[in-house]
């Protein structure tokens, strides 16, 4: 096969594509070798009426490549097939093509007569096979040296020499152009297939941050209202505190590529903690968990959320040196979730932990995390509070709120945390709090 020098991406596609090549190429194989091998003996009658005397000499020829025909059929069910295709096909087509100048060396005044079986193994080699065309050349080449070498050796006349040539040169020529404009369609819509899944992937990329995967599953598979009660979940807000200042400060390429960075690694620490992220807000980001999965331990996963993005936070505004703190808010209960719009829909969630949680980050001090009643109940047994009272919500509403100060010794880890910075181990908990 031909070798050109190729980037590693380039090779990469290359690589894809001739695997989907092969994948596209195996229903052909399958019904095109059958086909030759059954030809292929049927000629023994053809050799029969030629020379009778022969068919013992051609049946031995015929055979073999019949049944490597047949094993070549049942290699296209392994998948190592895919990657090898190409070079068995070229093998099988030579085979072919020794046989048949065999066969016509064999018999009397073969070449004479018997040009039309080349040009059948030619059309083989560039159509039915569905040989690439670097292949489909050598196979070509092959049969012409092949022929050659065979008339030279049964001592043929010029006019067998140039005859015999004329035909198999030109059927060469014809399948190759054959050939080489079958693969260009094939390139091309491989390649409109790659920028249909690189689009289909950006475009997926952008929905993940609307909806969750579970939801655009259920939205393929044709669903048009989706909403579902969940009796217990805990939802988080977390709000960059000093950011709206920085936004006059920096340009805006460099703003997004703050919140990018910071949300980012928000979206690595909720998938490591299997949380489902719900939307980001402006420079406020929005979690819950116990929707997609019913946990037990659903608030303490929230929780360790928290704790490692108040830590994330404090240590890149040290390392940027800009102002910024994470206020943080969290509230468990029971919630409707569901999917909202058709043009452009998107994953919400309702209910009285989402108010909860929202007032509480509003509420709150930055670089601390604020936690309702409830999620305190969940969380006592494995984290230190401090208890901040009542906090009186929009509508009189008042709830009890609590300041989640750290994990207690024995509990997720053994660090004190202040201000998101690791330190010394202290007698009873891990602390987080703003200073050092």
């Amino acid at each position: 096969m031909f070798t050109f020098n190729r980037t590693e991406k380039q090779q990469a596609e290359e690589d894809r594509f001739r695997v989907q090549y092969a994948q596209r190429s195996i229903p052909f194989v399958r019904v095109s070798l059958p086909l030759a091998a059954t030809l292929y003996l049927f000629f023994l009658g053809w050799d029969y009426y030629i020379d009778p005397s022969s068919l013992v000499f051609t049946l031995l020829v015929r055979l073999p490549f019949s049944f490597f025909a047949i094993l070549v059929v049942g290699l296209t069910f392994l998948k190592s097939f895919e990657r090898w295709s190409q070079t068995v096909l070229t093998i099988t087509v030579v085979l072919g093509a020794a046989g048949i100048v065999s066969v016509l060396k064999i018999l009397p005044n073969g070449f004479s007569f018997g040009t039309p079986g080349l040009l059948l193994v030619i059309m083989y080699a560039c159509g039915a096979t569905r040989l690439l065309t670097g292949a489909a050349m050598i196979a070509c080449a092959s049969i012409i040296v092949l022929t050659n070498g065979m008339l030279y050796y049964s001592g043929a006349s010029d006019f067998q020499f140039i005859n015999t040539n004329f035909f198999i040169i030109s059927a060469s020529l014809i399948g190759l152009a054959y050939t080489w404009l079958l693969e260009s369609m094939e390139r091309r819509a491989f390649g409109l297939e790659e920028v249909l899944l690189k689009d289909k992937a950006a475009s997926e990329t952008l929905l993940r941050n609307f909806l969750p995967d579970r939801i655009m599953k259920r939205l393929r598979e044709g669903e048009t209202s989706i909403a579902e009660g969940v009796g217990e979940a805990t939802v988080l807000f977390a709000d960059i505190s000093g950011f709206t200042t920085l936004t006059h400060r920096l340009s805006p390429g460099h703003v997004v590529e703050l919140l990018s960075d910071l949300f980012t690694k928000f979206d690595e620490i909720s998938d490591s903690k299997g949380l489902e992220k719900v939307k980001t807000i402006g420079d406020c980001y929005m979690l819950v968990t116990g929707v997609r999965d019913q946990s037990p331990k659903s608030a303490e996963a929230m929780a360790e959320f928290a704790i490692e993005a108040l830590a994330f936070v404090h240590t890149y505004a040290i390392e940027k040196d800009l102002p910024l703190q994470v206020r943080i808010g969290m509230a468990t209960g029971s919630v409707v979730a569901g999917v909202i719009g058709t043009r452009v829909p998107i994953f919400d969630i309702w209910g009285e932990p989402v108010n909860h949680a929202a007032r509480l980050q509003q509420e709150g001090v930055p670089g601390t995390i604020q936690v309702s009643e409830s999620s305190y109940w969940r969380l006592r047994n494995k984290y230190e509070f401090e208890d901040l009272g009542a906090l009186t919500l929009k509508h009189g509403e008042k709830i009890n709120a609590y300041v989640l100060t750290g994990r207690k010794v024995g509990g997720s880890a053994g660090l004190r945390v202040v201000g998101g910075v690791p330190g010394a181990v202290t007698e009873t908990r891990i602390k987080l709090g703003n200073g050092a």
